[in-house]
């Protein structure tokens, strides 16, 4: 039985330097824990987002910028793990990969826009945070606009820094 460290090393054979490809077992394997790995990612961040929609309880200004994140995290577990799912598959010949240099460059953009999206929200919640603590009486009269600037400022950060990145590929 071939370890998956074997699989991707060449070997020396007779005939030359050969590559040993992945077997499928492990790409059926690898693809499989992916998705459930997405379901997971879906279905934990929709909770979230529809508790905080319901119950009025948890309508609070600082966990806006926590739904916002859910919704980044959200949008990585629906739109570009599936993306990076038929990417690995392809890899391990599960299934046709035509148009593969598509999807990769596909992948990289989604990807990278809704994980910044996503970092930069736990940096503001942080931000945030700190301001709580250290000025809470001021923290306290923060109104709602700001949230949504900070929401916004978000979104347009993780798209200008993936338009820089994208430029650069």
């Amino acid at each position: 039985m071939r370890s998956t460290v074997a699989a991707y090393t060449s070997s020396e054979n007779a005939t030359g330097p050969s590559r040993i490809f992945p077997s499928e077992p492990e790409g059926i394997a690898f693809c499989t824990a992916f998705i459930l790995l997405s379901v997971f990612i879906v279905v934990g961040n929709l909770l979230a987002i529809v508790l905080f929609v319901v119950n009025r309880i948890l309508r609070k200004r600082s966990l806006f910028l926590v739904i916002n994140m859910a919704f980044a995290d959200l949008m990585l577990g629906r739109v570009a793990l599936p993306i990076y799912i038929y990417r690995v598959g392809a890899h391990f010949q599960l299934w046709n990969g035509g148009r593969l240099v598509f999807w990769y460059t596909l992948y990289l953009i989604v990807d990278t826009f809704f994980t910044l999206a996503s970092s930069i929200s736990v940096a503001f919640i942080s931000g945030e945070r700190l301001y709580e603590t250290y000025w809470p009486l001021k923290h306290r009269t923060l109104a709602m606009r700001t949230y949504r600037i900070i929401i916004f400022m978000v979104w347009t950060l993780a798209f200008l820094v993936d338009l820089v990145l994208s430029g650069l590929r």
